[in-house]
């Protein structure tokens, strides 16, 4: 019965997972598509006109964090983080499984410390009042917001490879001590 709502709850967090990515792919894809649109139109009108808006020069810079902090989930979810691969590559089975285990603990851990102190900065530059000194000026705590936006996010994608990870090297001993205890029966 265990087994059966482990797996369950595996699915379900996975599709959720699945749908969440989507979203912050589509959500990304957007944010560059917007970004280089700004910088075309900036360019046209700089060229055409001799002038432009500073608006449309400073939205792409102050609009790269919302693209990175939230992939950083997507992208460990994905296999495409950078990340060192020589010791997954030479392990096998339940050893690649534990080596995986303390790497999403690693990340869950930096994961959280890093979503807690950029909700305390993002808390603190709210309370400051700072605005950008863009054309259109806005509060500089919406930018910010992206980086313990985006560890969450991590949070979340990193739980689902750890909880997957755990499950499948539970799952691997359970099919070694069966085998065991079988292979004693026969004896």
């Amino acid at each position: 019965m265990r087994v059966f709502v482990m797996e369950k709850m595996l699915f379900y967090y996975h599709i959720l997972t699945e749908i969440l990515a989507k979203i912050i792919l589509g959500f990304a894809s957007l944010i560059v598509g917007l970004n280089v649109a700004s910088l075309f139109v900036e360019a046209v009108s700089r060229y055409l006109l001799g002038s432009s808006r500073a608006f449309m020069e400073e939205f792409p810079r102050l609009m790269v964090p919302f693209i990175i902090f939230p992939m950083m989930g997507v992208l460990l979810k994905a296999g495409k983080h950078i990340h060192v691969e020589l010791l997954p590559q030479k392990l096998k089975g339940q050893k690649k499984s534990v080596l995986m285990i303390v790497v999403y603990s690693i990340v869950l851990v930096v994961a959280v410390q890093f979503f807690s102190a950029g909700t305390a900065a993002v808390l603190y530059f709210k309370m400051m009042g700072l605005t950008s000194i863009t054309e259109w000026p806005f509060p500089m705590w919406w930018v910010y917001v992206t980086f313990p936006l985006g560890f969450a996010l991590l949070i979340i994608f990193d739980l689902e490879l750890l909880l997957q990870e755990a499950w499948s090297l539970y799952g691997a001993r359970q099919k070694k001590r069966h085998h065991r205890s079988q292979g004693e029966a026969v004896l």
